[in-house]
């Protein structure tokens, strides 16, 4: 296994020229950033020395004195990033975190400038990031080799796709795989750990809380918590999801049964032909819908953030018509956008059995169902009024249909889309390659 991660560990860390390049860029943008008599400072993965080679992200944070208002942090930081990619000659566009802030691609590099607060109490996440970087840069310099550590844990989980915190992954982000491996020592040891996890894990590298339970009572919707060294209050892995947490420790286990290369670098799935998708399909004997729609390159982890809550609320209307799906997914691009169901029941009788109230219930409630259901004739079944009433849907299609149309509980952005139904193989007509392997992955391909 040592043999194997000298090899991996070879191949993922960053050559010295391109250490050079990135220092380079950070030190060109941080002049023109003084010059507006401000100080900024290089954050994130770059800067701790945990990066990836071919790594292409620079983030550099802009320090306010915290007597700035919101308003005054706000305009100065997105007037000083307009600045310096003007003078820089490169299209900036702007990007929203906590605060809002400028990004763009210089020399093949997506440079972030991010205004913050330079404050001992920082009053946001934003405000948080640049402590981060201290306390894992300090931990980095008492532990030698560390951070090469780290970059084994990082490429391990970007091979088996749980690297990430955006919407889109809803997975371990940088800081959180930092902290792991300070917490356990090395990567072979953060797997032996993940293996033995528990659902509801607590780390408290600080023992900040000085026990497990409290933070679990603090934090009742987490699956993994890891409290924040820098802040008691925050938990580290609240982005985390169920699925993500679960591949986690499953492949931990995996690997440690058996180390591969391909842990590290999956081979990317085959695409399979029209022909093979709708084959499977048909075997099956499932309904396929995918409700989808084309948007003009909205934000990716606005649109993740949206098309979850938005397949959740659609999930709840279609179990309130009594259909039933065996499983759904999300799929975007920066073209369209598609929500996935595959359904188990997805036709119904015309009839439903309405059960109303007791025999032994007030007058009042008695008098007002039989009045309700007077033309559908209730009859008395035990000690309950029921009544065989015509049932609204009978088929999934209509019952979509009025669910798009009223939208109730969609994201924001997402009321404004015109959505297209699609069933079965009409849902190849969503010819990308990408959305063929996110279907090859879904029906088990």
């Amino acid at each position: 296994m040592e043999k194997l991660l000298r090899e991996i560990l070879n191949e993922i860390k960053p050559l010295e020229e391109e250490i050079e390049r990135e220092r380079g860029i950070y030190k060109e943008i941080k002049e023109i950033i003084e010059e507006n008599g401000v100080k900024c400072v290089l954050v994130g993965s770059l800067a701790k020395g945990t990066d990836l080679r071919g790594d292409k992200d620079i983030d550099i944070f802009i320090k306010f004195p915290e007597d700035l208002s919101r308003e005054e942090l706000e305009e100065n930081g997105l007037r000083i990033g307009m600045e310096v990619f003007k003078r820089i000659k490169v299209k900036p566009e702007i990007d929203y975190a906590e605060h809002p802030y400028v990004r763009g691609t210089y020399k093949g590099y997506n440079v972030d400038i991010v205004p913050c607060y330079d404050t001992k109490n920082p009053k946001s996440a934003v405000d948080r990031t640049p402590y981060h970087t201290e306390y894992v840069m300090k931990k980095l310099r008492e532990n030698k080799g560390m951070g090469d550590e780290i970059r084994l844990l990082k490429q391990f989980m970007k091979g088996i796709n749980v690297y990430g915190a955006e919407a889109r992954v809803e997975g371990f982000s940088g800081y959180l795989t930092e902290l792991l491996v300070i917490n356990y020592g090395s990567f072979l040891d953060t797997l032996r750990a993940v293996s033995k996890w528990k659902f509801r894990e607590v780390i408290d590298l600080e023992n900040l809380w000085g026990n497990e339970e409290l933070p679990r009572y603090f934090f009742p919707d987490s699956s993994l918590i890891v409290i924040d060294p820098v802040d008691e209050n925050r938990n580290v892995a609240a982005a985390v999801s169920v699925q993500r947490l679960s591949e986690f420790i499953v492949n931990a286990r995996e690997f440690l049964r058996s180390p591969r290369r391909e842990f590290f670098f999956p081979k990317k799935r085959d695409v399979p032909s029209k022909k093979i998708i709708m084959q499977k399909i048909s075997e099956r004997k499932t309904k396929l819908v995918a409700v989808h729609f084309n948007h003009k390159g909205m934000n990716e982890n606005l649109l993740y953030s949206q098309l979850r809550k938005t397949i959740n609320s659609i999930i709840k209307s279609i179990e309130k018509f009594n259909f039933k799906t065996i499983k759904q997914d999300i799929w975007a691009d920066d073209e369209i956008g598609v929500m996935l169901f595959e359904f188990e029941i997805w036709k119904l009788p015309r009839i439903v059995h309405h059960y109303g109230p007791s025999i032994y219930s007030s007058g009042r409630d008695q008098e007002k169902f039989l009045r309700k259901y007077e033309m559908d004739k209730p009859y008395i079944e035990g000690y309950r009024w029921v009544v065989d009433k015509k049932r609204r849907f009978s088929r999934i299609e209509d019952a979509m249909n009025l669910i798009l149309e009223r939208k109730d509980g969609f994201g924001k952005n997402l009321r404004r889309v015109e959505f297209k139904i699609s069933i079965n193989d009409e849902i190849l007509s969503i010819e990308k390659e990408e959305f063929f392997r996110f279907l090859a992955e879904f029906l088990r391909i």
